[in-house]
């Protein structure tokens, strides 16, 4: 009897699971590209807010010592508010403002004055502007940096011409300044 040809072909495909009674696995897929790109947006995004969030803390989250006025990196408009002939300096730098305690003369401190704060056309009287501090500040701390306000102490304060108030405050005993400004 000749084999119908139907029956021999079933004889020559081998079947497609070497295990009688189980299915054939899908092949795996690829990896999703998608998921790539994702992740590797998630980890520049994750770096770039670290070295941001570094970045601000460095500038407005810490206190930075500085022996002249020539040692500050910062801008010309927050570096220009203290004295040239300042030493042993500490600041701190907000958003708007700044604060800085250093050591002057009051010579030195009121020849400063005189120029920086001077309207055009005017002569500025820096040490006839002083005012005695606040009784009810003398020996409380005043600034976020720790300055205490000495018995003594004096005050000066200023609007400059954009509008930012500054204010320094001198114990002329001991030269230390305390320096407040604020921007607009």
């Amino acid at each position: 009897m000749k084999a119908s040809p139907n029956t021999s072909l079933k004889k020559q495909i081998p079947s497609s699971s070497s295990v009688t009674g189980q299915k054939e696995l899908a092949p795996p897929q690829p990896k999703s590209s998608l998921r790539r790109i994702v992740l590797k947006v998630c980890i520049v995004t994750l770096a770039l807010a670290l070295v941001s969030a570094g970045t601000i803390f460095r500038i407005y989250g810490v206190d930075t010592h500085h022996a002249s006025r020539g040692s500050i990196w910062w801008p010309e408009r927050g570096r220009n508010l203290i004295p040239p002939t300042a030493t042993d300096i500490t600041l701190r730098r907000d958003l708007l403002d700044h604060y800085a305690i250093y050591t002057i003369s009051e010579k030195d401190l009121n020849a400063f004055l005189d120029k920086r704060f001077a309207r055009p056309g005017e002569a500025l009287d820096s040490f006839s502007e002083r005012l005695p501090a606040n009784p009810k500040n003398i020996g409380n701390v005043i600034s976020p940096l720790g300055f205490i306000l000495a018995k003594g102490a004096v005050g000066y304060h200023y609007t400059a011409s954009n509008g930012g108030l500054h204010s320094y405050y001198h114990d002329p005993t001991t030269g230390q300044t305390y320096q407040s400004s604020a921007y607009w």
